[in-house]
């Protein structure tokens, strides 16, 4: 899903895309609700995780 972000842009990420890419990788939506949580919480992860995209990387 990454790469295909980096190829398309942020629109990749929007959140009504979200349905069909849980679908490309879940048979059935409620599969992704078994593995991933309740769809609000899944759509909190999912715009939440994008904060941290392009933060610079902080070497150890």
């Amino acid at each position: 899903m990454l790469g295909q972000y980096v190829q398309v842009g942020v629109e990749e990420l929007a959140s009504d895309k979200l349905p069909p890419l849980l679908r490309l990788r879940y048979s059935v939506l409620t599969d992704a609700v078994a593995d991933l949580g309740k769809p609000d919480e899944i759509n909190k992860l999912f715009v939440g995780f994008q904060q941290f995209l392009y933060q610079p990387r902080v070497s150890i």
